[in-house]
């Protein structure tokens, strides 16, 4: 039986063996780690275990978008063997619910195209974001925390950028 809880200091070895296993090392050199220098989130910072076995995990990192604090999803990190069984959408759900008990209106993502628009998730490139460095433009995607959020943006481009260490 598996059970989400927050992310703790005893997990973060086994969370970085599944970063590694999922990412590789080629990871770091994603443009989407410019906008994560400093710490997660504590608050969003979930893992997935089965009895004391991490299965996943699921961070956040609060960036800004043009003047707005927003949250930026992931990485999402399911061990490989364990991909298809639910593990991950769990962890997606879980946090969309916790995310909309906070301060964000927001939450934009770097994902897999065909992934994220189950759970609401739209096409960021109609807002004209100014992202650091290159990616496929499919691949930003936002969810609304707050209804009409996104028709509230103003025009672009909004330039997505690190909160500060």
């Amino acid at each position: 039986m598996s059970a989400i809880s927050l992310e703790s200091d005893a997990d973060l070895p086994a969370i970085d063996t599944l970063m590694a296993e999922a990412f590789g090392p080629a990871r770091y050199g994603r443009s989407v780690w410019q906008l994560r220098p400093g710490p997660p989130v504590p608050d969003m910072c979930l893992v997935i275990c089965d009895g004391d076995e991490p299965l996943g995990s699921l961070r956040y990192w609060e960036v800004r978008l043009g003047d707005e604090a927003i949250l930026l999803l992931g990485p999402l990190a399911v061990r490989p063997g364990l991909r298809g069984k639910g593990y991950g959408r769990q962890l997606i759900q879980d946090s969309l619910r916790r995310a909309g008990a906070g301060p964000w209106r927001l939450i934009l993502v770097s994902g897999e195209v065909d992934y994220y628009p189950k759970f609401g998730f739209v096409p960021a490139a109609p807002y004209g974001i100014d992202w650091p460095g290159s990616i496929e433009p499919e691949r930003l995607q936002f969810f609304e925390l707050v209804k009409g959020a996104l028709a509230s943006l103003p025009s672009g481009p909004l330039p997505v950028r690190a909160l500060s260490p």
